[in-house]
């Protein structure tokens, strides 16, 4: 394969960061060598970095093709993991990675296409196992003018699974028999299943010279409903920490109008803006939320507290409160609720005399 080089980049149009690989030295015979990648720009699959475009430039000296990936942090190449970590896979996490891989190739494939250059180098893998099928469409590029046949260069592909396999289990010395007068062959060991012994030899063509996708498919069988209980639990998962980012979200915004409003050097030309009316009201419950103190005066910094205030007064809830002036003369028995007519009343009358000043 042509030398490369693969930095990360951010945007100026959308501020995403992204992966360019770049090929040193191209030639594009015309401006339609690069149309190859254009079916690529639309496989958008969970287990395929999206291709998102290709150009050349000259930027670095000389003509330069560039590929734009989307950016997987935290991921590295398998082979990465498995030569240079020398990492030991159990047959659970060489399911999931069949798996992922083969969906992948499931989505390329039924689009006409081939990977072409699947290897544990152009697999990528992320934490928990997440597998993503990285450099596709490169080759197209690179040899855009070398006819192939599909149906070949796909069979390709899925024999790749089974020599991604040997290099994993390969690091195992269980896994590696050694017949008299023969070479070292790559065979699962007695821990292994007897479906995923199974599974081995079809990739590797002992059962029919003809490797399906469907085939592998059948053969996961049971693995697959576990790789769906594993994804809806981590759906769980990620859903719960939104709601709490949500919530989170809503208290930022609900502190962002207390202080819009609370103490303004001046509005509407009147210093005595804030200190008046419902916007008094919303400084008293500023002073009992922030500025509590105990029997001695010293401060009371209690973020229970902070927090179960104002989410009962982003709910505006009916509970009541009593609010005291600083000199404590004076108090106020007022719901959540009232406050919050109050917050709400004295934030639209800022944004309304921002749009009139605009």
């Amino acid at each position: 394969m042509t030398q490369q080089c693969v930095v990360k980049a951010q945007s100026i149009t959308d501020g995403q960061q992204y992966c360019l690989r770049r090929v040193p030295g191209f030639r594009a015979k015309d401006d339609s060598s690069l149309l190859a990648i254009d079916k690529w720009k639309d496989i958008d699959h969970p287990n395929v970095v999206r291709v998102r475009e290709a150009f050349t430039t000259r930027a670095f000296g000389d003509s330069s093709l560039i590929v734009v990936y989307d950016f997987k942090p935290l991921s590295m190449s398998l082979k990465r993991r498995i030569i240079d970590q020398h990492e030991i896979f159990s047959e659970g996490r060489l399911w999931r990675i069949v798996l992922q891989i083969t969906s992948g190739l499931k989505a390329i494939h039924s689009a006409g296409l081939s990977a072409r250059m699947l290897n544990a180098a152009t697999v990528l893998i992320a934490p928990e196992d997440r597998v993503y099928l990285n450099s596709c469409g490169l080759v197209d590029l690179l040899m855009v003018d070398a006819a192939y046949i599909v149906d070949v260069a796909q069979q390709e592909d899925l024999r790749a699974i089974g020599q991604i396999l040997d290099l994993a289990l390969g690091m195992n010395p269980e896994n590696i028999a050694t017949i008299q007068g023969q070479a070292p062959a790559i065979v699962p060991g007695a821990s292994f299943s007897a479906d995923f012994k199974q599974l081995f030899g079809y990739l590797h063509g002992r059962m029919t010279p003809v490797i399906a996708i469907d085939d592998i498919l059948r053969l996961a069988g049971p693995r697959m409903f576990a790789e769906l209980d594993s994804a809806r639990r981590d759906a769980d998962l990620y859903r719960t920490n939104l709601a709490h980012e949500a919530a989170n979200g809503r208290l930022a915004r609900l502190l962002c109008k207390l202080n819009f409003i609370t103490e303004r050097p001046e509005h509407t030309m009147d210093p005595e803006w804030s200190e008046t009316g419902d916007r008094y009201l919303i400084k008293l419950f500023r002073d009992y939320v922030f500025h509590l103190v105990d029997d001695v005066g010293r401060p009371v910094l209690d973020m229970a507290h902070v927090i179960g205030n104002l989410n009962k007064l982003d709910a505006g809830s009916a509970e009541k409160i009593m609010l005291m002036s600083r000199d404590e003369q004076s108090c106020l028995v007022v719901t959540y609720s009232e406050i919050k007519r109050c917050v709400d009343g004295a934030y639209s009358d800022l944004a309304a005399a921002s749009r009139f000043r605009k």
